[in-house]
């Protein structure tokens, strides 16, 4: 029998999120900028290319250049970045307004997928559960604390547009196919993010070509066997007319654009350097990345820990329906955990991602186990079974766990922030910094003033500087 919790623990779950929710943004707002957002969003020579062929057409032509199948993720960067802070700047000084369109935009996007994930979780629309859901997935976007192991939102808000924001539009394409029941609104955004996904960051189209064409085989292999009274020519015909006209139009066009966007990225030009590693060598680097992100700190061992005990729980106490769907979900999540970690080492090597696999890489996997986590907790706590309290506490204990594990870091960009009021208050064409923090970089500092000036740029555009303004430190 299903009942629904106490009033009081619905209240004590919303206050959660909300205290969250803004307790994540303040986490965001101290976070530093990245050396990747003035040549996107300037841009650098670079990234014109990509900018004005939202498909890789030219490749047909023989040009190679940067990021040919990311269209969708570098307009809508640039888009951002070029608007937003100057908006924001009616509220607030122009270095701020950067720092705050940033942490709106990740705050925004956590709260999307935490929405999205407990959507998959329940499966309907009841609230209750919903918000049940969204309480159990929300300790595990971390800030810092397990970041660098199993962070969701990235510190860098260029990898936040290359990694969760494309994760959190792919989930928004499978949740109504999921859900079973394409409604005719919903294609407004359906075909648009078929057509974008594909060109939409370095994993969506392996995920895709992952997925789709796996579940047109399970829908096709299911109606062969229910059309046994049938000649078998007529049962292969009749399997394919009778499989859902949506998925079959969906799935069949993302997985052809997939294919494409993978032959358009043979063509980037970041990939010209020599292998440093060859494939074979691969995936023994994958396997101690694996060890790594497993062993860095605790939050995967937690999480794979309460999947665990839910597995056990729901095989004693559920019923035969709940094990069946358990049973089915978790089969083919570990197929395409499977799949995906066997192909992601032919995504290529990086000298900074030397182990293959990193919290970044390995985001998919990480919201198939945080959903399935989520999904079992709520099939044993929709149901009575004895122990069920003492079950939700222990849940709370976890999330709590977790949670305080995302200790405060409010301090992180403060000495950026200052460089960038130092420039913004300076009058000279060559502003020496005292700082030796990087500024608008990755992990060192800017020396020379002309290796500043896609930054200064950026900063005009920002209108942090009132003219092109370079800087350096020594």
């Amino acid at each position: 029998m299903r009942t629904e919790p106490p009033h009081a623990i619905l209240v004590l779950v919303v206050l959660f999120l909300l205290l969250d929710g803004g307790y994540s943004f303040f986490q965001h707002l101290n976070a530093v900028l990245d050396g990747d957002i003035a040549p996107i969003v300037v841009p650098a020579d670079k990234y014109e290319q990509v900018l004005h062929d939202p498909f890789g057409l030219t490749v047909l032509e023989g040009e190679r250049y940067c990021a040919p199948n990311r269209y969708f993720v570098h307009a809508p960067m640039r888009w951002f970045f070029m608007h937003l802070p100057q908006a924001l700047q009616a509220f607030s000084n122009p270095v701020n307004s950067v720092y705050r369109s940033s942490a709106l935009l990740k705050t925004a996007l956590q709260l999307a997928l935490i929405g999205l994930l407990a959507a998959f979780a329940v499966g309907g629309n009841r609230r209750w559960e919903l918000l049940l859901a969204a309480a159990l997935v929300t300790p595990f976007f971390q800030a810092y604390g397990y970041n660098l192991q199993m962070g969701i939102i990235e510190k860098s808000i260029t990898y936040t547009f290359f990694y969760p924001l494309p994760m959190a539009f792919l989930l928004a394409f499978f949740l109504p196919f999921y859900r079973g029941n394409v409604q005719r609104w919903q294609h407004l955004w359906l075909l648009p993010l078929a057509v974008a996904l594909p060109l939409s960051g370095p994993l969506v189209p392996g995920i895709l070509l992952i997925v789709c064409p796996f579940a047109l085989l399970f829908f096709y292999v299911k109606n062969m066997r229910e059309l046994t009274d049938f000649p078998i020519a007529r049962r292969a015909t009749k399997a394919a007319a009778e499989m859902p006209k949506p998925l079959l139009f969906y799935f069949m066009l993302v997985v052809l654009l997939s294919l494409w966007s993978l032959y358009v990225g043979s063509f980037n030009s970041e990939s010209d350097s020599p292998a440093i590693i060859s494939l074979t060598g691969r995936y023994p680097a994958l396997l101690r990345g694996l060890a790594s992100i497993l062993t860095l700190k605790l939050g995967f061992p937690l999480l794979l820990l309460g999947i665990v005990v839910n597995l056990v729980l729901i095989r004693k106490f559920a019923s035969a329906q709940d094990k069946a769907q358990v049973k089915l979900i978790g089969k083919w999540l570990i197929v395409f955990i499977v799949a995906y970690l066997l192909l992601l080492p032919l995504g290529g090597y990086r000298h900074y991602r030397s182990l293959i696999v990193r919290h970044d890489t390995i985001l998919p996997v990480t919201l198939c186990l945080v959903f399935f986590y989520a999904k079992t907790a709520i099939i044993l706590l929709r149901n009575n079974w004895p122990k069920r309290r003492w079950y939700a506490w222990g849940l709370a204990a976890l999330s709590l766990a977790v949670t305080t594990a995302d200790l405060p870091e409010f301090d992180h960009n403060d000495c950026e922030k200052a460089a960038l009021e130092t420039i913004a208050r300076s009058s000279e064409n060559k502003v020496k910094l005292a700082s030796d923090c990087p500024v608008l970089g990755w992990n060192e500092k800017i020396t020379h003033p002309n290796a500043s000036k896609l930054n200064a740029q950026l900063l005009q555009i920002w209108r942090v500087t009132e003219e092109e303004r370079l800087y350096y430190s020594e």
